[in-house]
């Protein structure tokens, strides 16, 4: 972008000038637009008066234009002459061209505006080429921008759309990756065949593959397509291949593709063969890219395969890249005797004698001639005969060349299917993973819900605790009620268990006498028997205030007092220390606060208190909004109100118990 030169005044000039058409603007200058008011305004006065002129020679007669000025037609027959000046007869001679001696003057007039208008317009455009010219270096530098920018978008757009990708010359090797002929890509998006891609590697061990196999396997194309790839790349196109596909920098490249004999310039085929192969020797460098078709043909097939090998040779020692097709056995032989050489072939289906385009390196690819020839039914007497002149260790070379493909094929097909049975392990291991996240995803939320549902029970629990305790404090209720609600909170308090899990098993206890202390399991608490068990196994307990009746079968002996682990309910022990009357919150975070003023009030309804004082401290007033919100909505809170002076006034809430 920064190629592009500042053209803004020029550009905003030619706009204020020109309209879109080219034509100059009225606004061009003050006397282009002046002149240009005058002539409209004298044409239209001219035009009225010569339709006022016309209007007396009939409904046929009106004005209109010759040359230059403003005529009235008018019927030829009966029209004096002496009343303008005839300019011209129509084709038909019935009808006048006649300009009025009166309109004289105003046509006169308008054609000198007419002149003075013109000429005004030509010093403008004047002025105008001259910044032109004067801007041309700028301009031609943009012009230059501009096919640039439009060429980069060109290209971009056609990789977008045939799936080509940009690749940088440089590196030491030749790799292409599912790389596709331009032409065969086009006519594959039109609805032609399917492309097979190509696949090729070329390095440092080995920069020139020698690519063999029956005619009509698509050798040549393989050819192009690297030839159309380097060349691609090296000019700045995207080249129709996959991400991770390398071409190295190449300064030169030669090709010897296709029958090149002049009957005026006395070449045979083998004579421009010859001729492009000379050129190929002379520019064979680490540099260069030979692409050579059919090497040895058109000539004796010793001497051929003699000038093919020795021409290999030339090629691999001064490390040019080469792509080589022949048909020649003898030159199959060179991969395993000259470095820097290696066979290729393009995958060939034996069966039905046509090639799958898959390209193989390392494996060299028999000509299948005899094999064409039959199933393009040629005779079947010729064939036989051709069969038992073909030499045994040529036959011995094309079975090993066959048993050689067909073990690629099975690799290849074990491959393919290893691949998908991997494919296949990997996404039954993701569904795994996913299966197992989701599970415990669902037990944890499992888990919180349980939480909730135990929390809620056990506040109701303790709801009900404290319902017990105000009742007995008061003696309100009778027994009956009371062991009512007792009844109701054992009820939670098993539920809550069931939602726990199930309980361990217990061993009954070996006796029961009185004084022992055991659990009641249906209850879920300690107590301490006051008789033992009678002839129908019921036992007395004492629990605190409570007097308890159970069975013999429903007590356990009692955990030892170390190993003691309650279980979540609503009972109480009271303690032989007085109850606190107020809870101190300062310093505490909001959290810890508010577990801890829990914990009082819990205190003072089972201790029978009346009111609790909270001690949470002035500050910013955070710590106090946090009390009062929490107090607002608890069940054993029936109001609150500041401190007064003596209680600590601001820095004191206190709460009023149920």
């Amino acid at each position: 972008m920064d190629a592009i030169p500042a053209l803004g005044a020029l550009r905003d000039r030619l706009a204020a000038t020109l309209e879109p058409d080219g034509r100059l603007r009225d606004s061009a200058s003050p006397a282009l637009k002046r002149l240009r008011g005058d002539l409209a305004a004298g044409e239209q006065r001219l035009q009225q008066q010569l339709m006022k002129w016309s209007a007396g020679f009939g409904a046929d007669a009106y004005v209109t234009r010759h040359g230059d000025r403003f005529v009235a037609l008018v019927p030829a027959a009966g029209f004096p002459r002496r009343r303008g000046i005839v300019h011209d007869v129509s084709g038909s001679g019935q009808s006048l061209f006649v300009e009025p001696l009166e309109a004289c003057e105003a046509n006169n007039r308008l054609l000198e505006v007419r002149s003075a208008t013109g000429e005004e317009e030509r010093r403008i455009l004047r002025e105008l080429s001259r910044a032109v010219v004067d801007a041309g270096e700028a301009l031609r530098a943009l012009e230059g921008a501009l096919a640039h920018l439009d060429g980069l978008r060109a290209r971009g757009r056609w990789a977008r759309e045939f799936g080509g990708v940009a690749l940088t010359p440089g590196g030491a090797r030749l790799r292409l990756k599912q790389a596709r002929h331009p032409l065969l890509r086009m006519a594959e998006r039109d609805g032609g065949r399917a492309v097979v891609p190509l696949d090729l590697e070329l390095g440092e061990a080995s920069r020139v593959v020698l690519v063999s196999g029956p005619n009509m396997g698509g050798k040549t194309v393989l050819l192009k397509t690297v030839g159309l790839s380097v060349a691609l790349s090296h000019a700045g196109f995207p080249v129709t291949a996959d991400e991770g596909s390398e071409v190295p920098e190449i300064a030169s490249m030669e090709v010897d593709l296709g029958d090149g004999q002049s009957v005026d310039q006395g070449l045979s085929s083998f004579a421009a063969h010859l001729q492009v192969l000379g050129r190929m020797a002379a520019a064979a460098s680490p540099s260069s890219l030979l692409l050579c078709d059919e090497l040895g043909a058109g000539t004796d097939p010793e001497e051929g395969a003699a000038l093919g090998r020795a021409l290999i040779e030339h090629f691999a020692g001064h490390g040019a890249w080469c792509v080589v097709t022949t048909h020649l056995g003898s030159l199959k032989r060179i991969a395993g005797q000259v470095p820097g050489v290696m066979n290729g072939s393009l995958e060939f289906d034996e069966t039905t004698l046509t090639s799958r385009y898959r390209f193989l390196p390392g494996v060299p690819g028999a000509s299948h001639a005899l094999s064409v020839a039959e199933r393009l039914g040629f005779p079947p007497a010729l064939l036989d005969r051709a069969r038992a002149l073909t030499p045994d260790e040529s036959r011995a070379l094309e079975r090993l060349i066959a048993e050689l493909n067909q073990a690629h094929q099975r690799a290849r097909e074990a491959e393919v299917s290893l691949t998908a049975a991997r494919g296949e392990a990997e996404r039954q291991a993701a569904e795994h993973r996913a299966a197992v996240e989701s599970s415990r995803a669902s037990l944890a939320e499992e888990r919180r819900r349980v939480t909730r549902e135990g929390e809620a029970l056990l506040g109701r629990a303790r709801e009900l605790w404290q319902t017990v305790q105000r009742e007995a404090r008061r003696d309100e209720k009778s027994r009956t009620d009371a062991g009512r609600l007792r009844e109701e909170i054992h009820a939670l308090e098993r539920d809550h268990d069931a939602l726990r899990g199930p309980a361990p098993e217990v061993a009954p206890p070996p006796a029961l006498t009185a004084g022992q202390r055991v659990r009641v399991l249906d209850l879920g608490v300690e107590a301490e028997i006051v008789s033992g068990p009678d002839a129908e196994g019921r036992v007395r307990l004492k629990r605190g205030a409570w007097n308890i009746e159970s069975h013999a079968s429903r007590l356990t002996a009692a955990a030892p007092p170390v190993a003691e682990r309650r279980p979540v309910a609503g009972t109480w022990v009271p303690s032989d220390d007085p109850p606190p009357l107020q809870v101190d919150l300062r310093g505490m975070e909001s959290d810890e606060a508010l577990t801890t003023l829990d914990a009082g009030l819990d205190r003072a309804v089972l201790s029978g208190l009346s009111e609790l004082r909270i001690v949470h401290g002035i500050g910013r007033g955070v710590l106090r909004a946090a009390v009062e919100r929490h107090l607002r909505g608890h069940p054993q809170v029936a109001g609150q109100r500041p401190g007064e002076v003596g209680e600590g006034g601001r820095g004191v809430t206190v709460a009023r118990m149920r």
